[in-house]
Protein backbone atom coordinates (compact mmCIF):
# COMPACT_ATOMS: atom_id res chain seq x y z
CA UNK A 1 0.00 0.00 0.00
CA UNK A 2 1.27 3.40 -0.84
CA UNK A 3 3.04 4.73 2.21
CA UNK A 4 2.54 8.34 1.17
CA UNK A 5 -1.07 8.04 2.15
CA UNK A 6 -0.69 6.81 5.61
CA UNK A 7 -3.17 9.32 6.86
CA UNK A 8 -6.22 8.46 5.06
CA UNK A 9 -6.63 5.07 4.03
CA UNK A 10 -8.84 4.33 6.78
CA UNK A 11 -11.63 6.57 6.61
CA UNK A 12 -12.81 4.82 3.83
CA UNK A 13 -14.25 2.17 3.31
CA UNK A 14 -16.17 2.58 5.65
CA UNK A 15 -17.94 0.04 5.58
CA UNK A 16 -20.43 0.53 8.21
CA UNK A 17 -20.89 0.30 11.72
CA UNK A 18 -23.67 -0.73 13.55
CA UNK A 19 -25.52 1.47 15.94
CA UNK A 20 -27.22 4.76 16.00
CA UNK A 21 -24.94 7.70 15.42
CA UNK A 22 -25.29 8.69 19.06
CA UNK A 23 -23.12 5.78 20.20
CA UNK A 24 -19.82 6.74 21.79
CA UNK A 25 -16.43 5.09 21.48
CA UNK A 26 -14.76 3.06 24.17
CA UNK A 27 -11.68 4.81 25.46
CA UNK A 28 -8.34 3.30 24.68
CA UNK A 29 -6.32 2.22 21.69
CA UNK A 30 -3.41 3.88 19.96
CA UNK A 31 -4.02 3.06 16.30
CA UNK A 32 -6.09 5.04 13.85
CA UNK A 33 -8.25 3.64 11.08
CA UNK A 34 -5.43 4.48 8.68
CA UNK A 35 -2.94 2.46 10.70
CA UNK A 36 -5.16 -0.60 10.52
CA UNK A 37 -5.54 -0.50 6.76
CA UNK A 38 -1.82 -0.02 6.21
CA UNK A 39 -0.76 -2.66 8.68
CA UNK A 40 -0.24 -5.44 6.13
CA UNK A 41 1.64 -3.37 3.55
CA UNK A 42 4.89 -5.30 4.01
CA UNK A 43 3.46 -8.20 2.01
CA UNK A 44 2.01 -6.08 -0.81
CA UNK A 45 3.54 -5.52 -4.21
CA UNK A 46 4.53 -1.95 -5.26
CA UNK A 47 0.95 -1.25 -6.34
CA UNK A 48 -0.52 -2.27 -3.00
CA UNK A 49 -1.85 -5.74 -3.84
CA UNK A 50 -1.16 -9.36 -2.87
CA UNK A 51 -2.83 -12.76 -3.30
CA UNK A 52 -4.68 -12.86 0.01
CA UNK A 53 -8.42 -12.76 -0.51
CA UNK A 54 -9.40 -11.83 3.03
CA UNK A 55 -7.52 -8.57 3.61
CA UNK A 56 -8.43 -5.08 2.45
CA UNK A 57 -6.08 -4.01 -0.33
CA UNK A 58 -8.73 -3.14 -2.90
CA UNK A 59 -10.80 -0.95 -0.62
CA UNK A 60 -7.63 0.73 0.60
CA UNK A 61 -6.56 1.60 -2.92
CA UNK A 62 -10.06 2.88 -3.65
CA UNK A 63 -9.91 5.23 -0.68
CA UNK A 64 -6.55 6.54 -1.80
CA UNK A 65 -8.23 7.94 -4.90
CA UNK A 66 -9.85 10.61 -2.70
CA UNK A 67 -7.55 12.96 -0.76
CA UNK A 68 -10.33 14.18 1.53
CA UNK A 69 -11.06 10.65 2.69
CA UNK A 70 -7.37 10.09 3.16
CA UNK A 71 -7.11 13.18 5.35
CA UNK A 72 -10.06 12.14 7.49
CA UNK A 73 -8.56 8.78 8.38
CA UNK A 74 -5.77 10.32 10.37
CA UNK A 75 -7.98 12.67 12.37
CA UNK A 76 -7.77 11.50 16.01
CA UNK A 77 -10.90 13.48 16.84
CA UNK A 78 -13.10 11.68 14.33
CA UNK A 79 -15.58 9.07 15.53
CA UNK A 80 -16.43 6.70 12.71
CA UNK A 81 -17.34 3.11 12.09
CA UNK A 82 -16.27 1.77 8.74
CA UNK A 83 -17.30 -1.45 7.09
CA UNK A 84 -14.42 -2.87 5.12
CA UNK A 85 -15.27 -5.19 2.23
CA UNK A 86 -12.48 -7.71 1.90
CA UNK A 87 -10.79 -8.35 -1.43
CA UNK A 88 -12.97 -11.37 -2.16
CA UNK A 89 -16.05 -9.18 -1.70
CA UNK A 90 -14.92 -6.94 -4.54
CA UNK A 91 -14.13 -9.97 -6.70
CA UNK A 92 -17.72 -11.17 -6.19
CA UNK A 93 -19.08 -7.71 -7.04
CA UNK A 94 -17.11 -7.54 -10.29
CA UNK A 95 -18.33 -10.99 -11.32
CA UNK A 96 -21.94 -10.06 -10.63
CA UNK A 97 -21.63 -6.83 -12.63
CA UNK A 98 -19.56 -8.09 -15.56
CA UNK A 99 -20.24 -11.83 -15.56
CA UNK A 100 -16.50 -12.52 -15.51
CA UNK A 101 -14.38 -14.04 -12.75
CA UNK A 102 -11.39 -11.74 -12.33
CA UNK A 103 -8.58 -13.28 -10.30
CA UNK A 104 -5.79 -10.78 -9.68
CA UNK A 105 -6.45 -7.99 -7.19
CA UNK A 106 -4.98 -5.43 -9.59
CA UNK A 107 -7.49 -6.44 -12.27
CA UNK A 108 -10.37 -6.42 -9.81
CA UNK A 109 -9.40 -2.92 -8.71
CA UNK A 110 -9.16 -1.78 -12.35
CA UNK A 111 -12.68 -3.09 -12.96
CA UNK A 112 -13.97 -1.23 -9.89
CA UNK A 113 -12.19 1.98 -10.91
CA UNK A 114 -13.72 1.74 -14.39
CA UNK A 115 -17.17 2.26 -12.85
CA UNK A 116 -16.28 5.94 -12.57
CA UNK A 117 -15.09 8.32 -9.87
CA UNK A 118 -18.55 9.33 -8.69
CA UNK A 119 -19.75 5.74 -8.36
CA UNK A 120 -16.66 4.61 -6.45
CA UNK A 121 -16.88 7.56 -4.08
CA UNK A 122 -20.58 7.00 -3.40
CA UNK A 123 -19.96 3.33 -2.63
CA UNK A 124 -17.20 4.26 -0.19
CA UNK A 125 -19.34 6.87 1.57
CA UNK A 126 -22.08 4.28 1.91
CA UNK A 127 -19.70 2.19 4.00
CA UNK A 128 -19.10 4.91 6.59
CA UNK A 129 -21.29 5.54 9.62
CA UNK A 130 -20.59 8.74 11.60
CA UNK A 131 -20.41 7.01 14.98
CA UNK A 132 -18.00 4.78 16.88
CA UNK A 133 -19.64 1.36 17.36
CA UNK A 134 -18.06 -1.82 18.63
CA UNK A 135 -19.17 -5.24 17.43
CA UNK A 136 -20.49 -6.03 20.89
CA UNK A 137 -22.82 -3.05 20.69
CA UNK A 138 -23.79 -3.96 17.13
CA UNK A 139 -24.98 -7.38 18.28
CA UNK A 140 -27.46 -5.62 20.56
CA UNK A 141 -28.76 -3.30 17.85
CA UNK A 142 -31.12 -5.52 15.89
CA UNK A 143 -33.29 -3.42 13.60
CA UNK A 144 -31.23 -0.24 13.97
CA UNK A 145 -31.30 1.95 10.88
CA UNK A 146 -27.94 3.62 10.38
CA UNK A 147 -27.40 6.76 8.40
CA UNK A 148 -24.22 6.82 6.33
CA UNK A 149 -22.07 9.57 4.86
CA UNK A 150 -23.81 9.08 1.53
CA UNK A 151 -26.71 11.53 1.51
CA UNK A 152 -30.19 10.10 2.02
CA UNK A 153 -28.96 6.55 2.44
CA UNK A 154 -29.05 4.06 5.28
CA UNK A 155 -28.16 0.50 6.29
CA UNK A 156 -30.24 -1.72 8.57
CA UNK A 157 -28.67 -3.94 11.22
CA UNK A 158 -30.02 -7.49 11.26
CA UNK A 159 -28.79 -9.57 14.20
CA UNK A 160 -29.19 -13.23 13.27
CA UNK A 161 -28.65 -16.63 14.83
CA UNK A 162 -30.25 -18.36 17.79
CA UNK A 163 -27.36 -19.52 19.96
CA UNK A 164 -24.54 -17.57 18.36
CA UNK A 165 -25.50 -14.07 17.26
CA UNK A 166 -23.91 -12.50 14.21
CA UNK A 167 -24.52 -9.27 12.31
CA UNK A 168 -25.87 -8.99 8.79
CA UNK A 169 -26.23 -5.60 7.12
CA UNK A 170 -29.17 -4.89 4.83
CA UNK A 171 -28.30 -2.51 2.00
CA UNK A 172 -30.47 -0.86 -0.67
CA UNK A 173 -30.19 -3.71 -3.17
CA UNK A 174 -33.13 -6.03 -2.64
CA UNK A 175 -31.77 -8.84 -4.82
CA UNK A 176 -28.24 -9.45 -3.55
CA UNK A 177 -27.08 -11.44 -0.53
CA UNK A 178 -26.49 -8.96 2.24
CA UNK A 179 -23.01 -8.63 3.78
CA UNK A 180 -22.10 -10.34 7.04
CA UNK A 181 -19.56 -8.97 9.50
CA UNK A 182 -16.81 -11.60 9.35
CA UNK A 183 -13.92 -9.71 10.95
CA UNK A 184 -15.18 -7.67 13.92
CA UNK A 185 -13.22 -4.87 15.59
CA UNK A 186 -10.28 -4.95 13.18
CA UNK A 187 -7.29 -3.66 15.15
CA UNK A 188 -9.33 -3.47 18.37
CA UNK A 189 -10.60 -0.19 19.78
CA UNK A 190 -9.12 2.54 17.60
CA UNK A 191 -8.41 6.17 18.39
CA UNK A 192 -11.02 7.37 15.95
CA UNK A 193 -13.58 4.58 15.88
CA UNK A 194 -14.01 0.97 14.82
CA UNK A 195 -13.52 -1.03 11.63
CA UNK A 196 -15.41 -4.22 10.82
CA UNK A 197 -14.58 -6.51 7.90
CA UNK A 198 -17.50 -7.66 5.74
CA UNK A 199 -17.79 -10.35 3.08
CA UNK A 200 -19.74 -8.40 0.45
CA UNK A 201 -19.73 -4.85 -0.86
CA UNK A 202 -22.69 -2.80 0.37
CA UNK A 203 -24.78 -1.50 -2.53
CA UNK A 204 -26.35 1.96 -2.31
CA UNK A 205 -28.70 1.25 -5.24
CA UNK A 206 -30.89 -1.64 -6.35
CA UNK A 207 -28.88 -3.33 -9.10
CA UNK A 208 -30.61 -5.58 -11.67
Amino acid sequence: MRKSVVLGVAVAIGLTALLPSTASATEGGTQTLADVLLSDSAKDDPDGFDRRRWDYDIVTQAVLLFPDLVAAAGDPNAQLTVLLPNDEAFRVLVKEITGERVRSEADVFAAVESLGTDTVRNVLLYHIVPASISYRDARHADGAVLGTLLADSSITVDVRGRWWKYVELEDLDTNDRDPIVVDPNVGGTLVNGFAHGIDRVLRPIDLP
